[in-house]
């Protein structure tokens, strides 16, 4: 009887071995994914964290040779920045910039996305690799071309210009996104539709847009982002009066030295409508970006 206990025993122990590596495997990589995101967390949360800070230090605290972590606050570069100066102003132009942009392109660039996906034009590959180019290219390649465009069209220095400027550029991008989606929308949801009597506009408004709703959503931030960041041709092309945030950095950086608090400051705001926005969308912009919610 021993001797069978002992033979079950040993039968069994090789099965539970590698069940316990398994498992000790398992909690490896569970520790190493932990460990990855939080020092992915890190990376990225730490420089923000230390601007923010610094935009609440004195001038000789920021300059002190030793990093101070344990300083007395002060608003005084908000206040410098955004009260005294004109940041508020740039951050109100930045603003309008961003969202007239993201209408803009919403406006046009979701019906033209529908068209190229849905309808069969002569030379329609030729007109959007056409449009698509205007993302290949470097900024500063149509900065010329556009700037004189604007003179001629009394554009320059003003918000508008710098608005269609940002349109030129984002346009392309969200009709690229929104084809690769309504590719993916089954063709037998469009004749569903036209069987029940809607029209071609009524299916694409009644049907198709509530469908990409989530995609509309996440290129409609992506948008908000390139143009609230964008630099060169806000700087070109908005003179004083189109100056949006970003653009208005420069002006920090004078022969008399450089105002860190301020630019500190000015730069941690600038940064939180798009975490916000990111924040408030982000189930939108996580199914969005998959492209392909549908399927046949």
């Amino acid at each position: 009887m021993r001797e069978d206990t002992t033979l079950r025993v040993a039968l069994e122990k090789p099965a539970v071995v590698p069940a316990v590596a398994y498992r000790r495997m398992q909690k490896l990589l569970s520790t190493f994914r932990i460990a990855s995101i939080l020092g992915a967390t890190v990376v990225s949360a730490v420089p923000f964290l230390w601007l923010v800070v610094t935009g609440f230090k004195y001038r000789t605290d920021i300059m002190s040779p030793v990093p101070r972590l344990f300083f007395t606050p002060t608003l005084s570069n908000f206040h410098e920045a955004f009260i005294e100066g004109a940041f508020l102003r740039y951050l109100w132009n930045s603003l309008v910039v961003a969202l007239g942009t993201v209408a803009l392109c919403l406006v046009t660039g979701v019906p033209a996305a529908y068209a190229f996906s849905r309808f069969r034009v002569f030379g329609a590959k030729h007109l959007f690799f056409f449009i698509l180019t205007t993302r290949m290219a470097p900024g500063v390649a149509f900065a010329l071309p556009l700037y004189i465009l604007f003179d001629k069209l009394r554009l320059l220095g003003s918000i508008p210009g710098v608005v269609l400027a940002h349109t030129t550029f984002n346009l392309a991008l969200v009709i690229y996104l929104m084809k690769a989606l309504f590719d993916e929308v089954p063709r037998e949801i469009d004749h569903a539709a036209l069987v029940d009597g809607y029209s071609e506009w009524e299916t694409f408004t009644r049907v198709i847009v509530p469908v990409a709703k989530p995609a509309i959503a996440a290129t409609a931030l992506l948008a908000f982002i390139f143009s609230w960041n964008e630099f060169l041709f806000a700087l070109i092309l908005g003179g004083e009066a189109g100056r949006t945030l970003p653009a208005a950095f420069p002006g920090l950086v004078t022969a008399l030295g450089t105002y860190w608090g301020q630019l500190a400051a000015a730069s941690a705001v600038v940064s939180i409508p798009v975490i916000v926005l990111a924040t408030l969308v982000q189930g939108y912009l996580v199914r969005g970006l998959t492209l392909g919610a549908v399927k046949g």
